[in-house]
């Protein structure tokens, strides 16, 4: 999480999308701004960073051949360099648009100083693209009486999509993060084409992809392996959800027996993690953000045709299933209703 950071300079561009035959503008210098408005970008550029994960820019020939990570490292070294490094970076998120529903708009290269990230002082250079446009209302007073008129413009609620990226762990790529909200369809533009990036291996990340291989397993590794219907598969997620909920610390062999319980899901979900590289002894502390976020991939809800959502959040011995009649059925049990 970022929790202050003082603007230096900025320069901004126009990025047009190229498929709609849409314009490159750039402009010949950085940008002046005044106190007042110094403080209204510094809220809107630094506020979608609350997530606390982070990532590093990478390249499948090495880093050092990452555009973005070249361009940080040049102004990193002279902060002088922002705006030609901005040029460069706006020429190449124009050239690697290749869809006419990406939407052009507004790039900006801003450089940062006294940066604080979890505790540790960087400084930093935040790219942003605001591509949507809000209507505001203007109301004036003109002889006597008022005159409304409409404007089109940036809200300072909502970067469309944005990085920061700290002058830290170079050697790794620098560390990276993702503005909160970016719309999975832009993740590929933004994230792969543009920024190219891989998770960074902290707590967080570790988190998430547990959470992760967990939710994979039980929903499409699982029903190859064993015959086992859709109302046991949410309980196994409900039980993992609870585990990393409950406990600070991830423990691989607990959270096998707590959760899978039995010798041969155990096993099968072994075989599983050796494909993803996962120690059989993994160990690390839960990030309680992660949890929060990975949640919304735990999905609860048992779908029956296109008549009934059944929630399933507890018990599983109060949901039993069986056939009738060529019809296949749901009881369940309960104590009390609101």
């Amino acid at each position: 999480m970022i929790n202050e950071a003082l603007m230096e300079t900025m320069a901004v561009h126009a990025v047009g999308n190229r498929m709609n035959d849409e314009k490159l503008v750039l402009s010949k210098s950085p940008i002046n701004i005044d106190d007042e408005m110094l403080a209204l970008l510094s809220s809107y550029f630094i506020s979608p960073f609350k997530s606390g994960q982070y990532y590093n820019l990478q390249h499948q020939s090495g880093f050092e051949y990452n555009e973005v990570f070249k361009a940080a490292a040049a102004v990193f070294d002279n902060c002088e360099n922002l705006h030609e490094v901005s040029v460069q970076l706006a020429e190449r998120l124009y050239d690697i648009t290749d869809s006419v529903k990406i939407r052009g708009g507004e790039f900006y290269a801003v450089y940062f100083s006294e940066c604080f990230i979890d505790g540790e002082e960087v400084d930093a250079i935040g790219l942003f693209k605001s591509e949507n446009r809000e209507t505001f209302l203007k109301v004036y007073p003109a002889s006597g009486n008022f005159i409304l008129e409409k404007e089109e413009g940036i809200s300072l609620h909502k970067i469309d999509k944005g990085c920061m990226i700290f002058n830290t762990d170079r050697e790794r790529g620098f560390l990276v993060a993702i503005a909160d909200g970016i719309k999975s369809s832009d993740e590929k533009y933004w994230n792969e084409d543009f920024l190219n990036l891989k998770p960074f291996e902290n707590e967080y990340a570790k988190t998430q992809q547990m959470m992760r291989t967990c939710r994979d397993f039980v929903e499409e590794k699982l029903p190859e392996d064993f015959k086992i219907d859709k109302a046991d598969r949410i309980d196994l997620l409900n039980k993992s959800m609870d585990y990393f909920k409950s406990h600070e610390v991830f423990d691989k062999p607990e959270f096998e027996r707590e959760v899978f319980q039995q010798p041969e899901i155990i096993d099968s979900f072994r075989e599983y993690n050796e494909t993803a590289d996962i120690p059989m002894d993994l160990t690390f502390e839960i990030e309680p953000q992660a949890v929060k976020k990975q949640a919304k991939i735990f999905k609860s809800i048992l779908k029956l045709d296109k008549n009934f959502h059944i929630y399933i959040h507890g018990d599983r011995s109060m949901i039993e299933r069986g056939e009738e009649n060529g019809k296949k059925f749901y009881k369940i049990f309960f104590d009390s209703e609101t």
